[in-house]
């Protein structure tokens, strides 16, 4: 069977929808937002998200809309899946792990492919640990997660796939490659630490606009032992915060001489989509080394490593590519290569299309 006569349900997290898909669609094709590569999967795709595609009866409905969203594309899912070549459950770690429960306990048959950002947190791991045989294929970006996965939980390397983060390089494309850069740049939210990239401007004169919140009370779910505790901060002048769409990001971008993106340690790839961005515009990045972000690139090639947290670091590497815009072009150019050649978004569709296709034939 070729992958365009698959049945595909895909399970989407629901927290990011409405707008659903057809509607992204739309944005992408006027060029208001970088184009997806949801759009790319082969085959007859159904979406079960809140409009509930998969035609429960009557009754089923409900008794759904007294359930939280994500238990009901677990009842939903367990009950149709059957009927499909293959399911993919994209950025659901609860879905994925409860679905995968009740079919061990019930001894059901389904071919389920699970897209993981992270997964090593301690209560998934353990969950993961037991159900991991009825899941048919893990796609797992972070090469720690892949690892630990392997090692902690006995997860055959067979059954795991790195593909790799991708963006969309004709929406993230500088159209005036010549134009002044007079600033920097930083954006994002997951994980960063942009108390020590506001320590590291302080004195430099350099402006940099942050399109994220500075939120020192902020505890990421994903890591809440982290020190998050409020700061008072003297925040330079040179310094702004805001969020900002894509097309005003593009924007902050293509007036960026690089970008910044500050983590605090972690073991995922955090920065990942900012990263591939500032590279998609030809710009070079400084990158917190930390371990989820291992091999992402070369040191003196795409971009600067400098230690987490560490505000000298920073700041010297900040001044290094400033103060020599030459070499910081050259980087920019290298990333751009490297999106080029690894990292546009068919590469992603096109894996997620085989890893699919195959599972789909396997079983």
């Amino acid at each position: 069977m070729s992958s365009d006569e698959l049945k595909i349900l895909v399970v989407p997290n629901s927290l990011f929808f409405p707008p659903y898909l057809e509607d992204l669609h739309k944005l992408e094709k006027a060029g208001d937002i970088p184009r997806s590569w949801v759009h790319n999967i082969e085959g007859k795709v159904d979406y079960l998200d809140q409009r509930l595609q998969t035609n429960p009866s009557k009754w089923r409905r409900l008794v759904y809309k007294r359930l939280p969203m994500w238990v009901v594309q677990v009842l939903e899912t367990y009950r149709v899946g059957r009927n499909y070549d293959a399911v993919f459950l994209w950025s659901v770690a609860n879905v994925t792990l409860v679905l995968a429960m009740l079919l061990r306990l019930t001894y059901r048959r389904m071919t389920v492919v699970a897209l993981f950002t992270r997964i090593m947190e301690p209560k998934k791991a353990r969950l993961l640990k037991l159900v991991h045989r009825k899941i048919t294929r893990i796609i797992l970006p972070p090469i720690t997660q892949r690892e630990a996965l392997i090692s902690q939980l006995g997860v055959p390397a067979e059954k795991i796939v790195g593909l790799p983060w991708t963006t969309d390089s004709d929406f993230w494309h500088e159209d005036n490659p010549g134009s002044p850069r007079m600033m920097i740049s930083a954006a994002g939210g997951e994980m960063r630490d942009y108390q020590t990239l506001v320590g590291a401007l302080a004195g430099t004169g350099i402006k940099c606009h942050i399109a994220g919140v500075l939120d020192t009370d902020r505890q990421d779910w994903w890591n809440v032992a982290a020190d998050c505790g409020r700061a008072d901060l003297d925040m330079p002048a040179n310094v702004t915060f805001g969020t900002m769409p894509p097309g005003e990001l593009r924007e902050l971008y293509a007036k960026s001489r690089f970008v910044v993106v500050p983590l605090k340690p972690t073991n995922s790839d955090n920065g990942i989509t900012c990263m591939n961005e500032a590279w998609s515009m030809g710009l070079p990045v400084i990158v917190s080394q930390v371990d989820g972000q291992r091999g992402a690139f070369v040191h003196g090639v795409e971009g600067l490593w400098v230690p987490p947290e560490n505000v000298d670091a920073l700041r010297e590497a900040i001044l290094s590519l400033w103060n020599d815009p030459a070499i910081a072009a050259g980087m920019g150019a290298a990333g751009r290569r490297l999106v080029e050649t690894g990292k546009t978004n068919h590469i992603f569709s096109d894996g997620l299309n085989r890893v699919l296709a195959d599972a789909a034939r396997r079983s």
